[in-house]
């Protein structure tokens, strides 16, 4: 039996309700998607208005609730300073710490703060990559007497002496970590630049029996060196062994190593058949990986910070008996930046957090949030309601002009907003002083959610992801 029109018009009002209501109650207490503008968080998150890639991100509610946000967890918050705005950041430091930048990276309470690997792989950026991917040896890298380059290949003669030897050192170009097809393009906020030796170095190894491979990462304090080979040549499989040190700069006997791994059993690799190994020497730890499997992971908890003003950043390759390397990828770290103004060390209160973006050289983060405020000569300045302003506090902005705040306007006035978006209009001639004070925190009620998720686009460019 068909029910009456006014039955199934009310049906379908309720299923309408319900679709709302659940809509809302995933909206408000579960996820949440939101644009993301600026370019922050790139290349972990993309905010590009000159190519147009903005991504879209779905912001987790529920973990939030639950518990309390942890270091390097990707944060959407209600900006304190300007309560119309949304940022979305990293998350660096936790109340009741002491962080500080030292030599490009992170230090907690006096110690360095290591990234977990997820976040190592998602922040790590792509150096000399080209369009299709792959690094050419050729252009980046000096090869030696008994090397032989061929594009993304090196050969090493059984007899080789020479090294393969990276021919400048790595530096924070703004580029590193970006696809070349996407077309960005460089807007370094930092005139400076620095040595990143902070690296992973990644490759495919052919290795005879009895033959042995190093690289080494070289900076300004010392070098890491991974060594791996093969165990004997008895067996026509035979496992591989691996081994990791560092040593200072200058030293010269072996008790001086800073760290050293006694010699570790690898997995069990074929004759002729290659093995990816993967170097890593960042945060002060030393990680070795072959296909896929850790061999060996070493931290280096004596030495102290990295220079603030690194100049070496070198990789070589070396074979004893001969092989080959191919494929290699090269990545960096982030070298963290200090302030422009101010101290590079921050004491977070109880109840706050501290916040920095992926891409340091172009973030307005915790290092350079401030508040402006503006005192005005008597009856100079009026506000809407027409009554009389003696000083106006704003969120200091000195971004593009569609964005500063104070902001510009024809006929030689400017125009400040407040932390609620109210307004007042002024000319510099009506300022009597102003003062500036840093508002590096975050107050943990202005945390909305925890960025899970890259959905869109998903069409030139592919960029669905998870975010670590």
């Amino acid at each position: 039996m068909r029910k009456p029109l006014d039955l199934a018009i009310a049906d379908q009002l309720e299923a309408l309700a319900i679709a709302v209501a659940m809509a809302l109650v995933l909206k408000f207490f579960l996820v949440e998607a939101y644009e993301i503008p600026s370019g922050s968080m790139q290349p972990t998150i993309l905010g590009d208005p000159q190519t147009g890639i903005h991504d879209r991100v779905l912001a987790d509610k529920l973990t939030t609730m639950l518990r309390a946000p942890r270091r390097w967890e990707v944060m959407i918050f209600r900006f304190p300073s300007d309560e119309r705005a949304l940022y979305v950041k990293r998350l660096v430091g936790l109340a009741g710490e002491t962080l500080e930048i030292l030599g490009g990276d992170l230090w907690v309470d006096g110690k360095i703060a290591r990234k977990p690997d997820p976040v190592l792989d998602s922040v790590l950026k792509d150096v000399f990559r080209r369009r299709d991917g792959g690094l050419d040896l050729v252009s980046a890298f000096d090869a030696g007497p008994g090397v032989t380059l061929a594009g993304p290949r090196a050969d090493f003669a059984p007899g080789a002496t020479g090294e393969l030897v990276l021919r400048s050192s790595v530096r924070d170009d703004f580029l590193h970590g970006y696809d070349p097809a996407w077309g960005m393009t460089a807007h370094d906020g930092d005139p400076n630049s620095y040595a990143v030796a902070d690296l992973e170095v990644s490759c495919d190894v052919v290795i005879p029996y009895q033959a042995a491979m190093t690289i080494s990462i070289e900076s300004d304090e010392g070098v890491a060196e991974f060594e791996a080979g093969r165990l004997s040549d008895a067996l026509q499989d035979a496992a591989l062994w691996a081994r990791a040190s560092y040593s200072r700069q200058g030293d010269t006997r072996p008790s001086d190593a800073v760290v050293r791994t006694d010699t570790r059993k690898g997995p069990v690799v074929s004759q002729g058949e290659p093995f990816r190994l993967v170097a890593r020497h960042v945060d002060h730890e030393l990680v070795l990986c072959i296909d896929g499997d850790e061999v060996l992971r070493v931290p280096d908890d004596t030495s102290g910070p990295r220079g603030d003003r690194p100049r070496i950043a070198k990789v070589r390759f070396a074979m004893e008996g001969g092989g080959s390397v191919s494929d290699v990828r090269l990545r960096r770290d982030i070298f963290y930046t200090q302030p422009r103004t101010g101290p590079a060390r921050w004491e977070i209160p109880d109840g706050h957090y501290m916040a920095l973006g992926d891409n340091t050289q172009g973030s307005l983060d915790g290092r350079g949030w401030a508040l402006k405020t503006l005192v005005f000569r008597r009856g100079a300045v009026r506000a809407a309601d027409g009554s009389s302003v003696a000083n106006w506090t704003g969120f200091d902005f000195p971004g593009p002009q569609s964005d500063a705040n104070p902001r510009r306007l024809p006929g030689g006035l400017l125009k400040f907003a407040d932390v609620h978006g109210d307004t007042v209009l002024y000319r510099e001639t009506d300022v009597v002083s102003e003062a500036r004070q840093q508002v590096p925190f975050i107050p943990e009620e202005h945390i909305l959610g925890k960025a899970v998720a890259v959905f869109w686009p998903v069409f030139k460019p592919f960029r669905w992801k998870l975010i670590r």
